[in-house]
């Protein structure tokens, strides 16, 4: 299920790429934004890319699936109540899904305000 060669990269906390490979019998999954939010940052959200293989690996097949998940615009993006105590602060304000949607749309140039 999981991927046997090199394309995906995350960006670790010393700010190089590094390659992402799943062993087997293991799901690559990446944390996105909102569930980041959700979580108070104890999920963090994975600076990521897909970078092409090396030459000598152009003839093989590589596959990946990806999959989005979106929450209903109108869910709660509040900090979850057991991801907030006195060393974890409440990091973000109250806000809904579609709200920070629009708001990172706005802020990517894909909507005018």
């Amino acid at each position: 299920m999981g991927a046997h060669g090199k394309g995906l990269q995350v960006k670790n906390h010393k700010d190089q790429w590094i390659d992402a490979i799943a062993e087997p019998h293991e799901l690559m999954i990446n944390v996105g934004d909102m569930l980041s939010r959700l979580t108070n940052n104890k999920l963090k959200s994975t600076i990521h890319q897909v970078v092409n293989p090396p030459r000598e690996l152009w003839g093989t097949s590589r596959y990946s699936v990806p999959f989005f998940m979106h929450p209903v615009s109108e869910m709660s993006l509040n900090c979850l109540e057991n991801c907030v105590d006195d060393q974890n602060p409440k990091l973000y304000d109250d806000i809904t899904a579609g709200e920070f949607l629009n708001e990172r749309l706005i802020e990517l140039g894909l909507i005018k305000k």
